[in-house]
């Protein structure tokens, strides 16, 4: 165990009387927690798992690199410190980002730490309680937490040091540590509370859509907050005295810190010293007395599930209708050929909705794309809805950018096509007579085209009658029809393996790089040839006639892709 992991223990065992009145059995705590951080200590990080793979040797120096992204992050926190008109409220914004970025990383990647079910087998047979077994668990993700905090909170430190001086430092350490304890512990109560109103097999659903959404929110928040911040007003805002700021924790520790920095025995300033201590304690109190006891026996149920989906029962296995909806059934139907096409359209269908990975992957593009429609609206600022009715030339612009932009869903989608943490049953393909693999990429990639693009086409189409008319429907369909050409090439282009058939790895480098530039590339190059014929009807209509033509045949040729184009390695 190194040198960080054992100082952290060691910090974190201090309070052992405290821990005994909770009926926490030392021992069993002490060498959970040692077994957990050496298990650490062996696993390598996230970031040198992919220099691993893309680099074949060990990686060194990741840490020190997780620490310095953790130090960038502090800095971007410092702009609290432009802000407002007295320390409260700027340590109220600074707590707000330091909340919130460390909640959703909790969110986002300490999943695997709160929910480890691999202590059901190694833990829950030994003679350990539910309440040492819980705080084992709290206690490893706040030493996890602390090497991310530790870094991130050294620009703030240097900060209140400049301008209130070395004594200021020690508060706002102290209000550092009570706003983390309650930010991890307001997570996991959440997670825990979930188990307890929800079914294990919908646990892990419910949590990536939280990922997903936070997601969504810094990408949001990164493009959107630095348009819409009034410099002035931002300057002259002051939190004090405003009637919802006792609904916010950060206040409370923002207040807190100018009681113990100058000793101000205020009525408000006492409430926040009382509120940023109380809360938590009693956040503690709660999780380990409260929903401890049936912790453990949710947890257990995790283990038998999946990102898969639900757990087969004799409901859904009596045959094919019972597993796939009657809409879902004609819609294949008309779409694809009877065999090989179909089946990889409804496996592609149903597996894109239980893949914790691909949706973690994909969906957010449907967030980003309303972010982009923000954006659009926030800088032109002249835009009006008559530009768009009338048809001008920003008004065309916007139109084209929305539609053509929607492409970067299905190009997300069509770059995780082949990819699958499950890849090892892609064995599946190899033993059935299916003479030219191409028929399921075809059957995948339609899938694709219906479950992403066409809601999306569908709100669009309908927000362009409704505001331009019928006479905007011949541009629209071009816009269609140019999306799936280019669906089209870059699958014929692209895809060199099955659906959900590789392993995602890091060995393509700069090359999968450039892959992604080349495909963004392409619909913003037809948006602009677009653009030049949007008003010649004549030449949208014929242009519509050759659009569909090329479509049907770049499909068709991915239809007819033989075992020599589709991962012949594998059959050979």
């Amino acid at each position: 165990m190194n040198i960080v992991n054992k100082g952290l223990l060691y910090l974190l065992l201090l309070p052992k009387s405290l821990y005994r009145q909770m009926g926490i059995n030392l021992p069993h705590l002490h060498a959970i927690l040692t077994a957990k951080l050496i298990m650490d200590d062996r696993r390598p990080s996230s970031i040198q798992q992919t220099q691993r793979r893309s680099q074949d040797k060990p990686v060194k120096g990741a840490t020190v690199i997780t620490m310095l992204f953790a130090v960038f992050m502090g800095l971007f926190f410092l702009i609290s410190f432009i802000a407002g008109h007295d320390y409260v409220t700027k340590l109220t914004i600074y707590f707000s980002f330091y909340i919130f970025i460390l909640s959703s990383t909790l969110i986002a990647d300490f999943t695997s730490v709160l929910i480890d079910v691999r202590d059901n087998t190694i833990i829950l047979p030994k003679p350990v309680n539910d309440k040492t077994f819980v705080l084992a668990r709290l206690l490893h993700i706040i030493i996890h937490v602390s090497k991310l905090v530790l870094p991130m909170t050294i620009p703030g430190i240097s900060m209140i040091g400049i301008q209130q001086g070395a004594m200021a430092i020690i508060p706002f350490v102290f209000m550092i540590i009570a706003a983390t304890l309650f930010a991890i512990f307001l997570i996991n109560a959440l997670y825990i509370f979930i188990l307890k109103v929800t079914t294990p097999e919908r646990f892990k659903t419910i949590i990536s859509y939280f990922q997903i959404f936070f997601a969504v929110a810094f990408y949001g928040g990164y493009q959107l907050v630095p348009r819409l911040i009034n410099k002035a007003a931002l300057e002259n805002f002051r939190i004090n005295g405003t009637y919802w700021a006792w609904l916010l924790p950060p206040y409370w520790f923002a207040g807190s810190w100018q009681f113990l920095c100058h000793f101000e025995f205020t009525f408000h300033l006492v409430t926040c010293f009382v509120l940023s201590i109380l809360v938590p304690v009693m956040s503690i109190w709660l999780v380990i007395n409260y929903f401890a006891p049936s912790f453990n026996q949710k947890l257990a149920l995790i283990s038998g599930s999946g990102d898969g989906g639900p757990v087969a029962t004799t409901a859904n296995t009596k045959g094919f209708r019972t597993t796939t909806p009657r809409y879902l059934e004609k819609v294949g139907g008309w779409l694809t050929q009877k065999g090989a096409e179909r089946m990889a359209f409804f496996h592609t269908w149903k597996l894109t909705g239980r893949s914790r990975d691909f949706k973690m992957k994909v969906y957010p593009a449907f967030g980003y794309i309303i972010v982009y429609a923000v954006i659009i609206f926030i800088n032109a600022k002249k835009l009006s809805i008559e530009d768009i009715r009338d048809q001008t030339g920003t008004g065309k612009f916007i139109f084209l950018g929305i539609i053509y932009f929607s492409s970067f869903i299905l190009i997300t989608a069509l770059q995780q096509l082949v990819y699958s943490d499950k890849y090892k049953a892609s064995w599946i393909y190899y033993t059935t007579p299916v003479t030219k693999p191409g028929r399921l990429v075809s059957g995948a990639l339609k899938a694709i085209v219906v479950k992403f693009y066409l809601p999306v086409f569908i709100v669009t189409v309908t927000a362009g009658i409704a505001i331009v008319g019928w006479a905007i429907i011949p541009n629209l369909l071009l816009g269609m029809l140019n999306l799936l050409l280019i669906v089209s090439v870059i699958a014929y282009t692209s895809i060199k393996g099955l659906p959900f058939s590789e392993q995602q790895s890091g060995s393509s480098g700069s090359g999968t790089f450039l892959r992604g530039l080349f495909m963004l590339l392409i619909p913003g190059s037809i948006a602009l040839l677009h653009y030049m014929i949007y008003s010649y009807m004549p030449v949208v209509l014929i242009s519509c006639v050759l659009s569909g033509i090329a479509s049907w045949l770049v499909a068709d040729a991915v239809r007819e892709k033989t075992w020599s184009q589709l991962s012949a390695g594998f059959r050979e």
